[in-house]
């Protein structure tokens, strides 16, 4: 059950920003819920799961928008590493500072995008991809304190706890 509702929420966080919020955009940014997801499994987890975690999240994405692929992988990677690094150092039950590492975080995650976007020649103005980047970030770390209680909570107690074969 609980990698049919890893699944679920993966699928859920590549179809709904182009449904949902695209009538929640502010000034056309979206929040990149892909993004968001990795950094709570990358929590919740080990490196090197996490870091996998991130890599089929990446692949899933790019195999999703059909273009440039690896360049969600390799952010997506990249953020996994990140959370998981970030994560060994705070205590992952302050919303606070988990609100801050998730726009930290973003903002790695989206300028790894627009560097890989900019060097496959893609034409973006500097103040849109700054723009872009931060308005991102801010959106997905509005997003944790409705968001990360209900998986926190689930990943410790709930439905995607990691339970040992034998426990079963």
């Amino acid at each position: 059950m609980r990698y049919i509702l890893i699944a679920l929420m993966f699928f859920l966080s590549l179809i709904l920003p182009g449904t949902l919020f695209h009538f929640w955009a502010w000034s056309g940014i979206k929040p990149d819920l892909l993004i968001l997801l990795t950094i709570y499994m990358a929590m919740h987890h080990r490196r090197l799961s996490s870091v996998l975690w991130g890599l089929g999240a990446g692949l899933l994405e790019d195999f999703y928008l059909g273009r440039y692929i690896g360049m969600y992988t390799l952010t997506l990677l990249i953020v996994a590493f990140l959370s998981n690094w970030l994560t060994e150092r705070w205590y992952r039950d302050n919303f606070l500072l988990t609100t801050f590492m998730v726009f930290i975080v973003t903002v790695a995650g989206q300028t790894c995008v627009a560097f890989l976007g900019l060097g496959a020649g893609l034409q973006w103005s500097l103040g849109d991809v700054v723009q872009l980047i931060f308005g991102v970030a801010l959106y997905n770390a509005v997003l944790v304190p409705i968001t990360y209680p209900l998986i926190h909570r689930s990943f410790l107690h709930g439905w995607l706890r990691y339970r040992p074969r034998y426990d079963r």
